[in-house]
């Protein structure tokens, strides 16, 4: 399935190249991809991760912020970075790595259209109910859902700095309601944000799992597709506009065996715990 999205996605999209080659798209941080690697190599040890990741106290402190904060409702609190890491496991700390590493080379453009704090509440929004979905309905990807969630609308930015004189007046038409960003997309361009982010993801060496739910969270979903539901779930859920998006959550919750009840109550809590979230990120 994964190749049939790809295949479509280059016939669709066949100048994609161009729009992110228009931006150059930074490098991650030197330490995080030297992190990442450790994280990937099997043969390392998580002392060696942790001796490195502490050898820089900035992103020593987000890492015990974030581990510490609601979102993880640990009983005690971490105070050591080794201690993080042995909690986290391995690929719960490749995406909180990668997460951090996007927040903080992410553009931040100026065009009036942009909030930045209204970008990161929603992407936390998204974030914490993948997760919260994840944990019923496939716990073995619980971290990969919250970074895909995190970062499943990551090229809105670097397609404002990219094409601002095209994008800015669609995405201005998407906040005002004129139809959904995706179906704007497609038929001014003939592609959409979610692709152009999952090149961002090869661009970066992102884990295949995340890359395949970022670039296809707006692509059509069926129980069978290996594209992690809960971020395909999360995808409706609008900056601006709650009560459209929280319904048809509402009803894909509902394809995924969670009653309408259950999924309300998981929105509430995940809905809460966003705001601590957004500001580690914002």
């Amino acid at each position: 399935m994964l190749s049939l999205f790809r295949t479509k996605r280059a016939e669709r999209g066949a100048d994609l190249h161009p729009v992110v080659s228009k931006y150059e798209l930074p490098s991650f941080p030197a330490l995080i991809l030297r992190a990442l690697e450790k994280v990937r190599d099997e043969n390392a040890a998580l002392s060696e991760i942790a001796e490195l990741v502490s050898a820089d106290p900035g992103l020593s402190a987000r890492l015990l912020r974030t581990v510490n904060s609601s979102a993880y409702c640990l009983r005690h609190k971490v105070q050591s970075i080794a201690h993080a890491i042995s909690l986290l496991g391995r690929g719960a700390l490749e995406s909180m790595l990668v997460a951090m590493a996007v927040q903080q080379i992410l553009p931040r453009p100026t065009a009036a259209e942009f909030d930045p704090v209204r970008f990161w509440r929603t992407a936390a929004r998204r974030a914490s109910v993948a997760r919260a979905v994840a944990d019923h309905v496939d716990p073995s990807r619980r971290s990969e859902s919250f970074t895909a969630g995190l970062l499943q609308d990551m090229a809105i930015p670097v397609l404002l700095l990219a094409r601002p004189h095209e994008y800015v007046p669609l995405l201005r038409r998407w906040y005002a309601g004129d139809g959904d960003l995706v179906s704007l997309e497609r038929d001014a361009f003939d592609w959409d944000h979610g692709q152009v982010a999952r090149q961002m993801c090869d661009e970066w060496s992102f884990p295949e799992v995340i890359a395949a739910a970022i670039g296809a969270h707006h692509e059509h979903w069926t129980p069978d597709v290996s594209v992690l539901p809960a971020v395909h779930l999360v995808a409706p859920l609008h900056e601006t506009q709650d009560e459209p998006g929280i319904s048809q959550v509402l009803e894909m919750g509902e394809s995924l065996g969670l009653a309408a009840d259950q999924m309300q109550s998981l929105l509430d809590a995940s809905f809460d715990e966003a705001d601590e979230i957004a500001q580690l990120f914002a």
